[in-house]
């Protein structure tokens, strides 16, 4: 006989826990740095480039009109650049740019730095527990990502 799982208590962790684990580490590394919404746009259309500026928007659940001021923010600095379909002249695509790249890469070492820091006050079993805890956590969520 089987125990009924207790998705309600899924959902209140996760409600408790993804928020806590940006303020731990990222609020306070990022206060002064680009918007999120900016990293992780760069971030999509690096991983997976040359997507219509929709894909992307649905990917961080951004509205198209908002979609399109953030991509124009990013082009204007030379991040990004557009591209039309080959097949469809009416759709934009986003392409990141060798100095988008290099700034992606920029921010991504000082954010791995201040999370080094931020982790030195732990023991090598707490890191090697969290290292195991993300390796199941990341099989789950492989299961819900689209």
């Amino acid at each position: 006989m089987s125990q009924k799982v207790d998705r309600n208590q899924t959902i209140e962790y996760l409600i408790k826990y993804i928020p806590l684990f940006h303020k731990i580490f990222f609020r306070k590394v990022c206060s002064n740095k680009p918007p999120r919404q900016h990293l992780q746009l760069l971030m999509y259309i690096k991983k997976d480039s040359g997507k219509p500026m929709r894909y992307y928007g649905q990917k961080l659940l951004i509205s198209n009109p908002n979609m399109t001021a953030l991509a124009d923010k990013l082009i204007k600095e030379g991040l990004l650049e557009r591209q039309t379909d080959e097949n469809d002249r009416r759709i934009i695509n986003l392409m990141i740019t060798p100095k988008g790249k290099e700034f992606l890469e920029f921010h991504k070492r000082n954010l791995k730095k201040s999370i080094i820091k931020q982790l030195e006050v732990l023991e090598d079993e707490d890191i090697q527990k969290l290292n195991d805890s993300f390796e199941e956590i990341q099989k789950i969520f492989s299961k819900l990502d689209d």
